[in-house]
Order: structure tokens, then sequence, then C-alpha cells
């Protein structure tokens, strides 16, 4: 039974090894068809070697042909022609890409912008200093510091600014003492009184604004002190305090007492006469004053901080007795020669930095009316006449000279 099995075994490996012996015969027969010269050893017989190769003869045809064209005369320029057209910064471009033998290298602007990319983000930039864990921490806490303090200064310095608007004039009558006229003058000496005064819904907006505006830096500390606010909210006065930086404390302080009245006569063609500034009186209490101000009274029992003269300066009645204001008197020296053309008067609120703040004037007559009642020219030629003629009979003594008349009037 075993012979027949070692009979097949037999078999099998014959029908193997012919198979393979097949094989290597066909591939031998398909690269014995092409006569392949071997690698020379010599490395100076390397380009003849090549030039015997398939396709590198030039007697022999190729696939693929290499050209080069030069790129147009137009479309090249130099590396600083190309950074004044298009504004890029100035890279670390080797000298080989921009220059040939010290002669500036031309590109297209598409090659330029490629050597740009590559080199930008090598120029050299200063060494950043390294950071320390405290000194951090401190630089860090100081900066903020800083920051929280110049808000508050400059949040002081805002509402400082709203509120030299909150005021209104009202300007009295010029006055002259009988004891001020005398033989020989040559100049007027007048008092002229200004009212300020709050206007009408102040004491409940701003104390109120200043208030809102300053609560967000309320906190204590060592450098910080209060800083009390009087409102009107809710129709009656509520006192409050909040903690600031004692620096915008001083500011606030500071800006208010700046503050100043300047008061400016004109005459009937809007020329300056004269002018003059004095101090508005105002401190870091200014909102309790505005809250509650000065009361103005004419009542023997009380303080007589106005002249008994109630008059505005056009005429009619101020009605400041039992007023609450500011009351400023003014004096000035006028020449008796122009006091005739004295028209109108200016007062405005003078603050830090010479910022304008509440302005009031009288107000001047309108353009085309009269200055007089009589349209009739030779009424007001009359009545100049008589009045300069009696001034020259008052003041004949003395030897002084008056001017000639003075007419006003649009039209005449």
């Amino acid at each position: 039974m075993r012979e027949p099995r070692k009979g097949r075994t037999i078999l099998t490996a014959l029908a193997l090894i012919i198979s393979i012996s097949g094989t290597f015969v066909f591939l031998g027969q398909i690269f014995a068809q092409e006569d392949f010269e071997p690698m020379p050893e010599d490395d100076m017989m390397y380009d003849d070697y090549m030039m015997d190769m398939p396709g590198m003869r030039p007697d022999r045809p190729t696939g693929l042909e290499w050209s080069e064209q030069p790129m147009p005369e137009e479309l090249r320029m130099t590396y600083d022609e190309f950074l004044d057209r298009t504004g890029h910064p100035r890279a670390m471009i080797p000298d080989y890409f921009l220059y040939d033998e010290d002669v500036p290298r031309e590109f297209t602007e598409d090659q330029w912008e490629q050597l740009q990319r590559i080199y930008i983000t090598v120029e050299v930039v200063d060494e950043v200093p390294t950071v320390g864990r405290p000194g951090y921490g401190l630089a860090t806490r100081i900066q903020r510091e800083l920051a929280a303090k110049e808000g508050e200064i400059a949040t002081v310095r805002r509402v400082y600014e709203q509120g030299l608007d909150n005021f209104s004039f009202k300007i009295g009558y010029p006055q002259v003492g009988h004891e001020e006229i005398r033989p020989g003058m040559t100049s007027v000496p007048l008092q002229i009184g200004v009212i300020k005064q709050v206007r009408p819904g102040v004491d409940q907006r701003y104390p109120s604004l200043v208030y809102r505006s300053l609560e967000k830096f309320d906190h204590y500390q060592r450098d910080r002190q209060e800083f009390h606010i009087v409102d009107y909210e809710g129709g009656m006065i509520n006192p409050k305090r909040i903690w600031l930086y004692s620096g915008a404390v001083s500011e606030w302080n500071s800006l208010w007492q700046q503050n100043s009245i300047r008061v400016t006569l004109y005459d009937v063609e809007g020329n300056e006469i004269v002018s003059g500034v004095q101090p508005a009186g105002h401190d870091g209490g200014i909102l309790a004053e505005i809250v509650h101000p000065h009361t103005l009274n004419y009542a023997p029992m009380h303080e007589t901080v106005i002249p008994p003269q109630d008059r505005a300066f056009r005429g009619g009645d101020l009605n400041l007795d039992y007023a609450k204001g500011w009351y400023y008197n003014f004096s000035f020296n006028i020449p008796l020669a122009t006091l005739p053309s004295l028209d109108r008067a200016e007062a405005v609120l003078i603050g830090a930095g010479g910022l304008e703040g509440a302005r009031g004037q009288t107000s001047a007559p309108p353009p085309g009316v009269r200055a007089f009642p009589d349209p009739s020219r030779a009424a007001v030629t009359t009545g100049v006449d008589r009045a300069t003629d009696a001034a020259r009979r008052g003041v004949g003594m003395s030897g002084y000279h008056l001017g000639p008349p003075v007419y006003t009037g649009v039209g005449f």
C-alpha cells in the first residue's frame, strides 16, 4: 500500500522543478532582447555613458524638450522698486538675491513676493526681558491701580465740566455814587451788580449725576478719603458720602476753586468797552450750595449783601429780595466821552483752563429798531443837544472839554 503513494510524491516534485525552470528560461529570453551596457566604473567616462543612454543622444529623438524664455523687461524690477510699488517693509533678504557683483538683480513681482514671505520673519528684534514671578505680579497690580486712579480723576474732570453750565445770570443797572461825581473828572466809576443763580431743576439732576458717576470707585484704602455729596432726590435733601482717591478729591476742589466770573460792557456797535474778572467763590462744597444756595435779602435783621438798587441793566425790577444765588459787584472806570455809547453787558462763568460755561447777557435792540421811541430825527437831535449843553455848563468851570454830541439810532 505504501509504494503507489511514494510514486505520486516523486511526480509532484518533478513537476514543480520543471515549472520553475520554465519561468527562468522565459525571463532570460526577455532580458536577452535588450543589450544594456554596464555602468562604467571610471567617473571620467560617466558623461560618455550618459550620452549613450536612450533619449540623451542629440541624434536620437526624445519626448520632452526644455526651453528657457527670459521675462519681458517691463515685468522685471529691483527690490527697492518692488518695495516702492507694494509698500512692504524691507525684509532680511540675503545679498545673493539682491545683487549680482554689486549690480542689483531684477525679478518679477511674484518672485520678490516669494522671497519677501520667506525672509520677512527673520528680522532681528530686541530681546524681550524675561518675566519674573514676583515682579510681574507687582507690575500688574500697580498698573491696574494706576488705571483705576486715573479713571477716577478723569471722571471728576468730566462731571466738573458738565457742571459749568448749571447757572444763569442777572445783570444789574450801572450805578454811580454821588460822591464820585466831581468837577474835572474824565472817567466815571461805575458799579454793576451781577447775580448768579442755579438753573431750575439742576439741584435735582446734577448732584445725582455726580453721585452715580463716582459711586463705582467707592472703596476704602489708606490713600482714600471721604467725598461728601448732597443731592435733592425725592423732594428732600440727602447727604451721602463715598470713599475716593485723595488725588481725585483734591482735583475736584482745585477745579471748582479756579472758577471766575467775567463781565464785559459793549457799545451800540458791539465793540468791547471794558471787561473785568473776579473769583466765582466756589469750592469743593459746590454740590451743597447748588441744593441750598445763599439767600439774598435787604431785611435789616439779615446781612445786606447787595446794594439797595434792585434794577435790571435795561430797566425794570430784578426782584432779588430773598432770592437764592451769588452776588458779585464789579467796578469799572469808563471815560466820560465813551459813557453815552454804553449799550449792553455780558457775564460768563470761566472754568479751569479757560473753559466757558454759563453765559448771560442783556438783550441788544433787534436789527432795524430805533433806539429812541420817537422816530423823528429832529426830536433825537434836540434831546442830545440839550443834554450836551447841560453837561458843558456843569463842567465848564473845571476846564474839561466835552466832545461832539453822540447820536444813536438805526436809520438816521
